[in-house]
């Protein structure tokens, strides 16, 4: 059982491209929040990625947790959890709400933006990634931003201070490989290329979290750390692979090897949640996957996911996502329809 893929198969990550953007110094923008851009996209996802190639030029960009800093052509800057953020050649002018330049042939098309003032230009792809649950161990895994780049060292002497994870990516490396595919069918748009681009956008995002995964510190905590500890990961596959099991914390333990009082202490410790509580959450998310299925009744889907009557399901799910599970079946697929 690969749990890595078993949560993006699950959570639905799909990928995709916004538009170009042309802009010219003086430049300063500002990124909508999750909840405007997500009422301006045609998906019902209720978690939005998003990241920005430079392929031109350079940007300054800033958090409200980072100091300014600097990015030239070659990066890409990933916002896992959409964190709201400036880009600009100079963060000293008021900046422009990216909203405001968004119009009706941009957001249904891959098309290119213009903005700024006659100077400098600076040439960006911008696009995301897209789960359709809000439940994802890997939310809080990940930090607020990522920089992958092949000049790792340049960045941070550009930089001084800069607290940003930044990831490495060799010239000869598959991931820089895979960013510069991308960079190629966004702007040759040949035939066949937007679901070329999905494709790349999506395995960029894998490669990019088995990346930063790998170049965890020993010591680290989240579910990414917790996949790659000995016990705590063998007890993830065993809840993946099987999650209609009725485990109790040690049944568990004595999978892994461990007693069941340092297991309960490992597992808690890494994953910031008990075994149980783990399990509950993601049961209650191969349970909305299910219930989208018609042919599946209340009663299997309780089954399929470890509850012993629709009752104790029922009961689990609305104490979980708020509420009954058959009325977030109907709502949903109504929202599906429309």
């Amino acid at each position: 059982m690969d749990v890595l893929s078993d949560v993006l198969r699950t959570v639905r990550l799909t990928g995709s491209i916004f538009f170009t953007a042309d802009l010219y110094h003086p430049w300063s923008v500002s990124s909508p929040t999750t909840e405007m851009l997500l009422h301006h996209m045609p998906t019902k996802a209720e978690c939005v990625s998003l990241f920005h190639i430079v392929t031109e030029g350079e940007s300054w960009f800033k958090t409200e947790n980072s100091k300014p800093f600097l990015l030239r052509q070659g990066s890409v800057i990933i916002f896992p959890h959409c964190v709201s953020h400036l880009m600009g050649s100079t963060l000293q002018q008021r900046p422009v709400p990216v909203i405001q330049l968004l119009t009706p042939d941009i957001l249904l098309g891959n098309t290119n933006l213009h903005h700024g003032g006659s100077g400098k230009k600076a040439q960006f792809i911008c696009g995301y990634l897209l789960c359709d649950q809000r439940f994802n161990p890997l939310l809080g895994a990940i930090p607020e931003l990522l920089i992958v780049s092949s000049e790792k060292e340049r960045i941070l002497s550009q930089n001084p201070g800069l607290s940003v994870d930044i990831l490495s990516a060799a010239p000869d490396s598959w991931l820089n490989a895979t960013i510069h595919h991308l960079i190629h069918e966004v702007v040759e748009k040949n035939s066949g290329s937007a679901t070329i681009i999905t494709r790349l956008t999506e395995l960029m995002f894998v490669e990019v979290l088995r990346k930063f995964m790998s170049s965890l510190p020993e010591k680290s905590r989240g579910w990414l750390a917790g996949l790659r500890d000995p016990q705590v990961g063998r007890a993830l596959k065993w809840m993946h692979a099987h999650p209609e099991e009725k485990w109790d914390v040690e049944q568990l333990a004595a999978k892994v090897g461990v007693s069941r009082s340092a297991f309960a202490k490992r597992f808690t410790d890494l994953i910031g949640e008990s075994p149980m509580q783990y399990l509950t959450g993601w049961r209650m998310q191969l349970a909305k996957n299910l219930l989208l299925r018609p042919e599946l009744s209340m009663g299997m889907v309780a089954d399929k996911v470890g509850y012993d009557s629709d009752i104790a399901f029922n009961r689990a799910f609305k104490r979980q996502i708020g509420i009954p599970p058959a009325r977030w079946r109907e709502t949903t697929r109504s929202h599906q329809i429309a």
